[in-house]
């Protein structure tokens, strides 16, 4: 026995709900680098959080912190970069 399965599209929302998401994601990391904490300390964070450090031998080293800026700042910029000005 088979269920069947009804297929309801709706070809405007994944664009919508996409651009929702871009939106509240760059506007998060604008809001965390805007925050009481200092660009530094947040850097830390997020190499101690990652758990990952890379390189080889007996000290591997933790995500350099120009690497962890570099993604913070490409993160608030998604909306600017992807999505179209909102009309007035």
């Amino acid at each position: 026995m088979s269920k069947e399965i009804k297929v309801v599209e709706n070809p405007g929302a994944p664009t919508e709900v996409m651009a929702e998401h871009i939106i509240a994601i760059s506007q998060g990391i604008k809001k965390l680098v805007d925050g009481p904490l200092k660009l530094e300390t947040l850097v830390i964070l997020i190499q101690h959080a990652s758990g990952y450090a890379y390189g080889r031998g007996r000290s591997p080293s933790l995500i350099p912190a120009k690497i962890i800026k570099a993604v913070l700042a490409g993160i608030s910029s998604l909306e600017a970069q992807y999505l179209k000005p909102k009309k007035k």
